[in-house]
């Protein structure tokens, strides 16, 4: 079975809640993911799993989540080669249509770099978080699937 990690950061809730519907459609799709707060997380354990799965939200004119920045950093260098990822992520497109999810662009190119493989399109929540759980979830099951 592969060996999947999902590491989140979050200020206001929004993208630990959902991270952990993500990871409910990992179960649903028999899958047992390894859930980190990226305080938590270590760069160099990413190489340690099959699946790497991000999760961070965008702040102001485009950067990332303050406890992911750190983390974001020390990715440079680190092979992920032959390792699958993918990323997720809450915006606002009508604060900044400009940046809306920038963190999640950001953090697929740096996993790219690393030499990781991006399985699914990044899911980019617009605003209301509570709304957007279900398509969490569905996006979660649907990387299982791909497992």
């Amino acid at each position: 079975m592969a060996r999947v990690i999902l590491v989140y950061g979050s200020t206001t809730g929004n993208t630990e809640a959902l991270a952990e519907s993500v990871v409910e459609g990992f179960k649903k799709g028999g899958v047992n993911v390894t859930l980190k707060n990226v305080t938590e997380a270590d760069v160099d354990e990413l190489t340690g799993y099959d699946l790497i799965v991000l999760g961070c939200s965008t702040w102001g004119e485009g950067e990332l989540q303050d406890d992911f920045i750190e983390f974001y950093d020390r990715m440079e260098g680190v092979s992920l080669a032959g390792k699958k990822s993918a990323v997720f992520g809450p915006g606002d497109s009508e604060m900044y249509p400009d940046s809306f999810c920038k963190a999640v662009d950001m953090l697929e190119e740096i996993l790219a770099k690393c030499g990781a493989r991006i399985i699914l399109e990044g899911l980019k929540v617009d605003g209301d978080v509570e709304s957007a759980m279900g398509n969490a979830e569905a996006w979660g099951l649907k990387i299982a699937k791909l497992l």
